[in-house]
């Protein structure tokens, strides 16, 4: 089952998932500019969703090592700024997802299935269940980046 989860993150990943263009084949080819224009005022800009998805990523990473979560809804990271992420660049902004995922899929490669039904430090819920919602998050946000890639079009 550990096996699985790795595969879906990379497969997420790659570009030629079997829903269609993964997050990679969408962001490389974004330029700077294109990464933060809001095609309309109420959507998020690229940047914006995939920052996101870096941030709830790392809070994974958080709870697969054992801690007790940090991030919520209301956590300022959960949704930067679009100024917080100009001032870091696209290029890194892209960065921090890749090494995201790399971290996400090495910690998962050491643990094996009977981890899965294990509590998460807070006892909500199994890793099972955090790593099934990562993936769930995941697809839905690569679903708004295609469609904010579209109305930029």
């Amino acid at each position: 089952m550990i096996k699985r989860f790795v595969k879906h993150q990379l497969d997420i990943i790659s570009e030629e998932p079997w829903f269609g263009d993964g997050f990679r084949s969408k962001i490389d080819q974004l330029s700077n500019e294109e990464a933060f224009i809001k095609p309309l005022p109420s959507l998020h800009s690229v940047a914006e969703l995939l920052s996101h998805c870096t941030e709830w990523k790392k809070e994974g990473i958080n709870q697969l090592k054992g801690n007790l979560p940090v991030l919520n809804m209301e956590s300022p990271d959960n949704w930067k700024t679009i100024e917080t992420l100009k001032k870091m660049g696209w290029e890194k902004i892209r960065e921090d997802f890749y090494d995201a995922v790399k971290k996400l899929v090495s910690i998962l490669k050491t643990k094996d299935d009977d981890f899965l039904e294990e509590l998460t430090a807070d006892k909500r819920y199994t890793y099972q269940y955090l790593l099934e919602g990562l993936l769930d998050h995941d697809v839905y946000h690569m679903g708004q980046i295609a469609i904010t890639i579209k109305l930029m079009q």
